[in-house]
């Protein structure tokens, strides 16, 4: 009988795909530049939401990489950290649009 090739996964060797790993990677620069960049989707000036937006990229973007990179893409870690990462997403814009909205109603109290 003849054997059948073992097919070589990436995925086996060391963690995720090598595209997976970049795009972590990629992901993880860019959010360090968001993170010194002083134009950002909530400023800075603004005291809690300027820094709950950069705060919320640059973790999200640091379990992404610790997913990605580890060697086990099975473990309980691996497992966690990818709902962590969404959860971590969910709760910064639920967060930001509350506080956002707070402080606009503030604003608008101020002015009238």
């Amino acid at each position: 009988m003849d054997k059948e090739p073992e097919v070589f996964d990436v995925k086996d060797m060391n963690g995720a795909s090598p595209v997976q790993k970049g795009l972590a990677v990629f992901l993880m620069i860019m959010s360090l530049l968001y993170t010194a960049s002083p134009i950002d989707l909530a400023p800075d000036a603004i005291p809690v939401v300027g820094w709950l937006d950069d705060i919320g990229f640059l973790v999200t973007a640091t379990m992404n990489v610790v997913q990605q990179f580890s060697k086990d893409q099975n473990s309980a870690l691996v497992k966690i950290l990818k709902y962590a990462k969404w959860f971590m997403v969910i709760a910064v814009v639920i967060a930001a649009l509350l506080l956002g909205g707070l402080i606009v109603a503030i604003v608008a109290l101020i002015v009238k």
